[in-house]
């Protein structure tokens, strides 16, 4: 990747100090024509953009935010929901972007700082990766206040909120034990996924926990979707040995699954019970309405602002990390 052109070296380029070349960006009275014109044409061949937000957040003018996400997916959409009203509640703007800032090509983090005035960075993550993008660091290294949502960052440590996957597995494979369930299957979404890899990963760790066997056979990947899921589903049913539960890491491929057994003859929940994530708004309408775990998408959305915040106060605070838990919803597709 090409390196980003600083005023350094604009100044170099320009034969003139960097002050001077503050002063041209700034339009002072006092610059001469000769060198202004000598300047701003350096400043056009080396296509350098001046950092806007570097000087915003020194005189703290801007009440305004911005949050970046790769995939502005209907999940997403509470998480906003969050987000506005908490800015709205604090007087503060918001500009929403949708991009990927994982991309060499495109619009990247650091674009969007140095052309739009922002006082921080909200970054909705969907992807894995272990890394922080270059980019990021660039922010970073400036700082740019940021506030990971949803990150999967290895061991980089970030502030962040997040959605407590292994905990909200606990949760779904301790219910359906309670019911006498000993051969639990997963549906996996997305396993490039944040959320993807925390569920599949967070249903292995919870038949650890209950001392039930991991069974290959037993799970699919599906990729979120309702018709992955259903032929994911009917290729598991042929198996000799069956489930006799399943978990389903979002609600949509927890009707695929039951559609598939319903078509195979299996009554749900007698023969299999199913379980979904998310409690998406048809999942209660669902023959058999649909046992799930919620998630408070909104408090993600209104925590990440006031993290936010905190570090516009402090910026020196600790790294601070939150991870949601989700609440068990009980419907008819578990309940025998």
């Amino acid at each position: 990747m090409k390196k980003r052109p600083t005023i350094v070296d604009v100044a170099k380029g320009a034969g003139v100090t960097h002050s001077t070349v503050s002063r041209v960006i700034n339009n002072n009275p006092a610059i001469s024509q000769e060198t202004k014109t000598k300047v701003l044409q350096v400043i056009s061949e080396m296509r350098y953009q001046p950092n806007l937000i570097a000087r915003s957040l020194v005189r703290k003018k801007t009440r305004s935010f911005a949050i970046i996400a790769p995939d502005l997916h209907p999940h997403v959409l509470p998480i906003l929901k969050g987000i506005t009203d908490t800015c709205r509640r604090n007087n503060y703007a918001l500009m929403l972007f949708s991009t990927d800032y994982w991309a060499d090509e495109g619009l990247s983090c650091s674009d969007i700082v140095r052309n739009w005035l922002v006082d921080g960075v909200i970054i909705y993550n969907v992807a894995y990766h272990k890394d922080i993008p270059d980019n990021v660091k660039e922010l970073q290294k400036e700082g740019v206040p940021l506030v990971f949502i949803d990150k999967y960052l290895g061991t980089k440590k970030v502030n962040n909120i997040s959605l407590d996957n292994d905990d909200a597995m606990q949760q779904a494979v301790g219910h359906l034990v309670n019911l006498g369930h000993k051969k639990i299957g997963m549906m996996n979404g997305g396993l490039m996924s944040v959320d993807g890899i925390g569920r599949s990963e967070g249903y292995k760790n919870a038949l650890k926990k209950f001392g039930l066997e991991y069974e290959e056979n037993f799970t699919g990947n599906a990729d979120f979707f309702f018709h992955e899921a259903y032929e994911e589903m009917k290729r598991i049913l042929c198996f000799p040995s069956k489930p006799d539960a399943m978990i389903c890491a979002n609600d949509e491929m927890a009707a695929g699954v039951i559609k598939a057994a319903q078509d195979k003859g299996l009554r749900i929940p007698q023969d299999i019970a199913v379980m979904g994530f998310d409690d998406w708004e048809g999942a209660k309408f669902l023959k058999p309405s649909l046992t799930t775990l919620r998630f408070p998408l909104e408090d993600i959305g209104g925590k990440a602002i006031d993290m936010m915040l905190n570090l516009i106060e402090d910026p020196k605070r600790p790294i601070e990390e939150v991870a949601l838990r989700a609440r068990l919803i009980v419907r008819e597709s578990t309940e025998k």
